[in-house]
């Protein structure tokens, strides 16, 4: 539910903070007292368009924060964790928007987009009335709502056609990758040709790396035939190396009988001596060996551009090669023997699409079943709010065509009324009147409460166009519904006002030279429900008119605990 909402600089409010509370919380006031505006804010921090003349004149910025308690519901969490967000213990949404029209939005403190943050809203919030934020007009919704009401029944054939329609799909995709007759004939060739000229290529793992050494040798070949002659040279000249290490071997022995420590460099001068003449013959070797031979160099730049290039053409790596080579062999041997692989899919898909067709007929018809009860429920509603010459209808659309039934099976659901005797019948969104609009609103609500997962309902004088014995069943019906979530109600109503669990005056003030708007909760709010029957000039009878009221008020209250 939400629980705070803090507003800064909308409009005549400097700054406000209202705590709402589970229930009915009513919001009450002088007409042109800011009622509109604490809805505007709300609006604002739901993620409605706005522009920057919802700022107070004379500031630089307009901040809204709602907080919420209560919130986590599975397809909220489901969200959360889409867009990233960690879900905590409360939910904190906070929408700035400064005089030059930048727009910051935030979930608990995290950054994101307009997009993102309504998208989330319209999970946890509805308001009704003037502004309209309000999941039950969208057509894409009304599938699901008349679902909910379908109990397990429903709930068991929706997951039954949804692994249908899972299982319809992979074998429609699998026989997808397989084409028609023609089509795999050219992929072999294809495969064919690709095979064969990595196959031809034959490159070895390393291989180019060991060319590319070789290619630096050959180009350095005068370079290593200078050090390696120099090198035997300096090994092997006047006097060698090894005839010095010979020489000082033997003076060294003639003084070991005073000193048996010179045995060890002895033998350390002789085994150096014969590690200096091994180097010796491989550095001789090597010099044999090594020689320019433009044969050799042109072999190498010829196999590193074949490396090079096949490499290059199938994925720029030895590892990418290979594994292109592995996938083009296993998809060659697939299509070789395509033709019964091909005529096994289309019998299963086939049968599929029948296992298909009869789980979305199955969900439908409960579908059906639903609609006609839920359409009766309506009418009943609508005629308690003075509107029994409304027709409310669910239609139903159908496809028995396979690839159109979705996950949610074969029909589209879009909720139809018509207002009034003669009129033909239209969509919720296409409906005009305010008064007309929100009493559906109630009705809808009243008969889903507790099942469209939405916690927090908003509606915006919703008294517009009512009056006697039908404003006393609008104050039950939003009676009813804040039994199992809170609503927030802006009103002029008296009726609806004194089934208050929580009653809030809206007034507006001058202060220095400024118009502002407060809101105070009203610990005893009966001198505002006799202004709002008799006006600001009430009687002693509105004071008794009023009491009335809210006994009457109370008993219905105490008749739904007992229920």
């Amino acid at each position: 539910m939400l629980s705070e909402l803090f507003v800064e600089n909308i409009a005549l409010i400097d700054r406000l903070e209202l705590e709402l509370q589970h229930g009915l919380n009513i919001l009450s006031g002088e007409t042109g007292a800011g009622k509109s505006i604490i809805i505007d804010s709300l609006n604002f921090v739901l993620g409605e368009r706005a522009d920057k003349t919802l700022i107070r004149y004379g500031a630089e910025f307009a901040v809204v924060q709602a907080t919420f308690e209560n919130y986590l519901t599975p397809t909220v969490g489901e969200y959360l964790s889409s867009i990233g967000i960690d879900c905590e213990e409360v939910l904190v949404l906070r929408r700035k928007m400064t005089v030059d029209g930048k727009n910051e939005c935030r979930i608990n403190g995290r950054g994101v987009t307009l997009s993102m943050l309504k998208g989330l809203t319209e999970l946890l919030c509805d308001i009704h009335g003037q502004h309209e934020h309000q999941s039950l007009l969208k057509p894409s919704n009304h599938i699901l709502l008349l679902d909910s009401l379908g109990g397990k029944s429903v709930e068991a054939a929706k997951q039954k056609m949804k692994d249908l329609h899972a299982k319809y799909h992979a074998l429609k995709r699998e026989y997808a990758r397989f084409g028609n007759a023609d089509e795999r004939e050219r992929r072999l060739d294809v495969l064919s040709y690709q095979i064969e000229e990595i196959e031809r290529a034959s490159v070895e793992e390393g291989e180019e790396e060991q060319l590319l050494l070789r290619r630096k040798k050959i180009r350095n070949t005068e370079k290593i035939l200078s050090a390696l002659s120099e090198s035997a040279e300096a090994l092997d000249g006047e006097p060698s190396v090894s005839a010095a290490l010979k020489s000082a071997a033997a003076l060294l022995s003639t003084i070991s009988a005073y000193d048996e420590s010179v045995d060890e460099l002895v033998s350390r001068l002789e085994g150096a001596k014969v590690e200096i003449e091994d180097i010796l013959d491989s550095v001789r070797g090597l010099l044999d060996s090594t020689e320019f031979d433009s044969r050799s160099a042109e072999q190498t730049e010829a196999r590193l551009e074949v490396v090079r290039n096949i490499t290059h053409k199938y994925g720029g790596s030895y590892e990418a090669l290979k594994a292109f080579y592995d996938d083009a062999k296993r998809e060659y041997d697939e299509l070789s023997s395509a033709d019964q692989t091909v005529e096994r899919l289309e019998r299963d898909i086939k049968d599929a699409a029948n296992e298909l067709l009869e789980g979305a007929k199955a969900l439908s018809a409960l579908r059906e079943k639903q609609a006609r009860k839920f359409e009766k429920d309506i009418q009943r509603e609508l005629k308690d709010l003075s509107m029994g010459g409304s027709t409310f209808k669910v239609e139903i659309k159908r496809t028995e065509d396979a690839d159109e039934i979705s996950s949610l099976g074969m029909d589209s659901v879009e909720f139809l009324i018509s207002p009034n005797v003669g009129e033909p019948l239209k969509p919720l969104a296409k409906i005009i009147s305010g008064g007309e609009m929100s009493r559906f609103m109630l009705a809808l609500k009243n008969i889903l409460a507790g099942v469209d997962g939405i916690a927090t309902l908003v509606f915006d004088e919703i008294d517009t166009g009512i009056s006697g014995n039908v404003a006393a069943v609008v104050a039950q019906k939003l009676c009813n519904i804040s039994r199992s979530r809170q609503v927030v109600a802006v009103t002029h109503m008296p009726s609806l006002a004194a089934m208050a669990d929580n009653h809030y005056l809206i007034q507006k003030s001058l202060e220095k030279g400024k118009t502002l708007t407060h809101v105070t909760r009203l610990e005893d709010d009966s001198d505002e429900l006799a202004r709002l029957i008799g006006g600001n000039d009430y009687s002693p009878y509105a004071v008794m008119h009023a009491k009335e009221m809210k006994a009457w008020a109370d008993k219905y209250k105490q008749s739904l605990k007992q229920a």
